[in-house]
């Protein structure tokens, strides 16, 4: 099994969005895969309490019983678990990352959420965990895109190689209890969570064959990018 951690220590970056949407695309190909929201306010269980799908379950639990959780979670035939993590919670967060195979950052590219990255990124530098951040809600076509991406890089941090877009298709696939994948398959934001997948799982080999196909509507197998 392997855990896949949101993590940021900003609040508003983006880490429950980014983790449903990804969780309910790796799901649609084929992965079991599931959700555990560390986060006490809970906005992932609550989606999951208003979702006609039962897949992927969204286990709510407190960071002391991780271990706990995810032991019941691969017994039970689990593929892969994103962890759903708190803002201004160290408490929290360094039990995901100890848990962690891997560690995304999710970050918008503003100034001020660029100088939140460096907890963050010494907390998962410290535990010599594999980690990228992944811009989140931005225009690419603007200035201050390119001047993230350096300011990230600068910072001694990896930068996912697809950002995520402020598209109004991922609040909206959210707000009818599902994923992009699910709500707009064809779009855009679908495309691009697809893309991310398939970066990530040539770094974790989620799969022997192929994973995600994105010239398909319906995400398939396939082992690299």
């Amino acid at each position: 099994m392997k855990v896949i951690a949101t993590s940021s220590l900003k609040g508003g970056a983006g880490k429950t969005t980014l983790t449903l949407h990804l969780a309910t695309a790796t799901e649609h190909a084929g992965i079991k895969t599931a959700v555990v929201d560390l986060d006490p306010q809970q906005a992932a269980a609550k989606w999951s309490d208003g979702r006609e799908a039962t897949r992927p379950p969204v286990t709510s639990a407190m960071a002391t019983r991780l271990p706990r959780v995810l032991s019941d979670l691969e017994q039970d035939g689990t593929a892969l678990v994103f962890l759903d993590t708190a803002a201004h919670a160290e408490a929290i967060l360094t039990p995901a990352l100890d848990a962690a195979d891997f560690v995304l950052i999710p970050c918008r590219p503003t100034a001020i959420d660029i100088q939140h990255l460096a907890v963050t990124g010494q907390l998962v530098a410290s535990r010599n965990k594999p980690a990228a951040v992944v811009l989140n809600a931005v225009n690419e076509r603007v200035a201050e895109y390119e001047q993230a991406r350096r300011a990230v890089a600068n910072m001694g941090l990896s930068v996912a190689p697809v950002s995520i877009s402020n598209l109004v298709g991922y609040s909206r696939a959210l707000t009818a209890g599902q994923g992009v994948t699910e709500f707009e398959p064809a779009g855009k934001a679908a495309q691009e969570i697809l893309s991310l997948l398939q970066w990530i799982s040539g770094i974790l080999y989620l799969s022997d064959s192929r994973l995600f196909d994105k010239s398909r509507e319906t995400p398939n197998r396939s082992r690299h990018p």
